[in-house]
């Protein structure tokens, strides 16, 4: 046995905690985005739904994974029989969700450069095209997730899957950074600032997204760099297995934790988005308190 049972039930206890937050912090904002129309004004908005969404399955997969794998080492502690199908099925979905949230991301990138270079075009994009895109993002984030898969269980080698998965994220990583930067080069060199109020609502938007996604990107490359280490044996033959394996549970743990803090940055960036949270919470507090107020004898 690898792990200690205090041990043990620590990254479990840990792992649930995460999760249980992940999954709570975006289902909170998936409804105030559905039910306030002011938070869907700009229809960037549609693609930070469905980022909200993605990060919320991420978040209910993820401790059902992490379990397993843990058990993998740790069979004294949990001991988790699964089927043959359901194998399948987690070795599919591991890539699938956070692959879509990464997927968006990019996506997002796009849009926002998109509408600093070219505002005017920007404004006269359909409704529709946004819906197309997102269908689009599952699309491309199921081929993606389907054929590593396919490459972990028939290929030749086992490492295949993991080049495609790092090749398909660092295009990502790629059209992030050019997207961005090309965003600071306009900022920096445009000649004609706009300073009326629907040019500062979509800079102040692409500010925030841009700080989402710098944010989800410290917690997300960490894992990438060590998943392409570990599948170089000799890059971390100096490190004992034990502690390479408690290296590797803390990264996934923030690897999945890049979808807790885009909600916290909608929270602090927008103030419709905050205004709307604590009249949710006023109005649930309100209605807990007509509860408390009924005579016990009346229920």
């Amino acid at each position: 046995m690898l792990f200690s049972s205090s041990e043990g039930i620590t990254w479990i206890a840990v792992t649930l905690t995460v999760c249980v937050a992940i999954v709570t912090v975006n289902l909170i904002s998936a409804i105030l985005f559905v039910k306030n129309r002011s938070l869907r004004t700009a229809r960037a908005m549609y693609l930070v739904i469905n980022l909200t969404v993605a990060d919320m399955f991420v978040g209910g997969f993820s401790h059902f994974f992490l379990l397993r794998y843990f058990s993998l080492y740790s069979r004294d502690i949990v001991k988790i029989n699964l089927s043959q199908e359901l194998k399948v099925i987690i070795n599919f979905l591991f890539p699938w969700f956070p692959l879509t949230s990464l997927t968006n991301i990019a996506v997002i990138s796009l849009d926002r450069m998109h509408a600093t270079i070219r505002p005017f075009r920007h404004r006269l994009i359909k409704k529709w095209v946004y819906w197309v895109t997102i269908a689009g993002v599952w699309v491309l984030a199921t081929m993606v997730s389907t054929a590593s898969f396919i490459l972990r269980r028939y290929g030749k080698e086992w490492s295949y899957h993991l080049y495609l998965w790092q090749s398909y994220c660092c295009l990502c990583l790629f059209v992030i950074c050019v997207s961005y930067s090309s965003i600071v080069v306009k900022f920096l060199c445009g000649a004609h600032p706009q300073h009326h109020g629907a040019a500062n609502r979509q800079r102040k938007l692409t500010v925030t997204l841009f700080i989402m996604t710098i944010v989800s990107l410290l917690m997300w490359l960490p894992h990438a760099v060590f998943t392409f280490l570990f599948s170089q044996s000799s890059a971390l033959k100096f490190f004992s297995l034990q502690e390479r394996l408690r290296l590797d549970f803390s990264l996934k743990i923030l690897y999945f934790m890049n979808s807790l803090v885009n909600p916290i940055v909608y929270t602090i960036r927008i103030p419709e988005f905050r205004k709307a949270l604590l009249l949710l919470f006023k109005c649930q507090g309100r209605q807990n308190a007509r509860v408390g107020d009924i005579p016990l004898h009346a229920l």
